[in-house]
């Protein structure tokens, strides 16, 4: 019977002291339960600055932006340009001209915590617009990666990356993407741009120059008619810039690829050489289009 007893006294005890263990887990009147702690957001490590003056190079960038989850920075002028074209052109020619750059109303930019910076602008007289000159007047990116990235009525592509890798030779300046402002701004462009950085994005991982994308296209040669032909319906709305083809090479890819040797002598200059690449796709699949003009 005592051993009986002890039992009954043993079990009371445990269960006793299991419900005020429970009591104990509970949160008190008023109280929130304990949540688990949330991991720390991890900082990004790259930004994307650029400067937009028509919406074309801010489109570009929000891309790069998702494509790398990178922070933003906008540059602003204190002064926007004109609204038409022939005004902008005449105040951008007197800042060049001057080397008067305009003022920002954000002209420094926190870049401590980011070793990468994606650098985004309008080409404007063959390189980049003025407004970056001030940025880069006001910021230190020595031992920062920049990777540029541009809009252009033709191209500038090339000739832009050059200048920077002049104005920040203590930078690693990558190479350079561009879309043309018409082909971004078409109904696919932002499909088509998506694309385009990813594989952009590729050639950098691998350590691609822009000597190296050209390879594969055949030797220059003189144009049949069917060259002249792809030629004059992708410059059809390039007829400022006053091209004359005089030789050519092609790729094979998904479609062709052309690279057109011509003279150029727009804007009431003396002629000269360049290089226009144009991109005519399968048959049934649009129109061949001029994808840039670089020397």
């Amino acid at each position: 019977m005592k051993k009986k007893l002890g039992l009954i006294l043993v079990a009371a005890v445990v269960c006793a002291l299991t419900a005020c263990n429970q009591e104990n887990a509970q949160p008190k009147t008023g109280e929130k339960a304990a949540q688990p702690e949330a991991a720390a957001p991890q900082a990004s490590k790259s930004l994307v600055v650029y400067y937009s003056q028509n919406g074309a190079t801010k489109k570009l960038a929000e891309i790069f932006q998702k494509a790398k989850n990178a922070d933003m920075f906008e540059i602003a002028t204190v002064t926007p340009y004109p609204s038409t074209y022939d005004s902008t052109i005449a105040a951008v020619g007197a800042q060049r001209e001057s080397k008067q750059w305009p003022a920002l109303v954000n002209p420094k930019a926190d870049l401590a915590t980011y070793d990468t910076v994606y650098l985004g602008y309008p080409i404007m007289f063959g390189s980049f617009a003025p407004p970056v000159y001030t940025f880069l007047d006001s910021n230190d990116l020595s031992g920062k990666v920049v990777v540029p990235f541009c809009t252009y009525g033709s191209g500038g592509r090339k000739a832009s990356a050059a200048e920077l890798k002049t104005l920040e030779p203590n930078a690693n300046v990558t190479l350079a993407y561009g879309i043309s402002n018409k082909r971004i701004t078409a109904e696919n462009g932002a499909e088509v741009a998506t694309k385009e950085v990813e594989g952009f994005f590729a050639d950098l991982a691998t350590g691609k120059t822009d000597e190296m994308l050209m390879g594969g296209f055949t030797d220059q040669r003189p144009l049949t008619a069917e060259d002249s032909a792809v030629f004059a319906t992708a410059t059809k709305d390039y007829a400022y810039l006053k091209l004359a083809p005089l030789s050519v090479a092609t790729q094979v890819v998904a479609g062709t690829n052309y690279l057109f040797v011509c003279t150029t002598s727009g804007f009431n200059r003396p002629p000269t050489e360049t290089m226009v690449k144009i991109f005519r796709p399968l048959p049934g699949r649009g129109e061949p289009e001029l994808i840039v003009m670089e020397k």
